[in-house]
């Protein structure tokens, strides 16, 4: 007979959502749908650290970004504790993630980072990747950090437009 713990059901359902969205999401969709109606942020971010402690989860950091993605033993833990989340919670999961998929996958599709250069420049590379592939990839040196972390939010909302008008150039 297993006790009720909330912190556990909410683990289960942050593997259950990686799993099901099958790309990996950043921080901000993560944690949209679990924060105020299921937990605080400082318990969310104990129970994501946790998960990703115990190699339940895999985290991929960019200076502008933090994803996530369950990892097969974070997968097989969600199919031996799946009746542990209740059918509520399954089918409140399964909604979000019909109805937010398309938002969920550009938003995770398209990534931007920025790094330090040696020669007093800042390295940005900003990049569309689907199915872990590398679709698009722009990589350029900047003068300053304002004009890495600008280029880099940029990117986000502009990505496909840019996108598009190469590829029309080039045809």
């Amino acid at each position: 007979m297993s006790t009720y713990n909330p912190k556990n059901e909410i683990k289960l359902m942050i593997l259950y959502l990686l799993k099901n969205v099958s790309f990996s999401l950043n921080h901000e969709n993560l944690s949209n749908f679990f924060l105020d109606k299921y937990t605080s942020f400082i318990s969310f971010q104990e129970i994501l650290a946790d998960l990703v402690d115990t190699k339940l989860v895999e985290e991929y950091k960019t200076k502008t970004s933090i994803f996530y993605k369950a990892t097969s033993d974070g997968v097989d833990a969600l199919d031996s504790f799946i009746d542990e989340i209740t059918k509520a919670h399954r089918e409140e999961l399964d909604k979000y993630i019909k109805d937010n998929k398309f938002k969920l996958k550009e938003e995770s599709i398209i990534r931007a980072n920025y790094t330090d250069s040696t020669d007093n420049n800042f390295k940005i590379v900003l990049e569309i990747n689907e199915n872990k592939d590398e679709n698009f990839k722009i990589e350029m040196d900047v003068p300053t950090s304002d004009a890495a972390i600008t280029m880099c939010e940029n990117w986000k909302e502009k990505a496909k437009n840019i996108y598009t008008y190469v590829i029309k150039q080039l045809l």
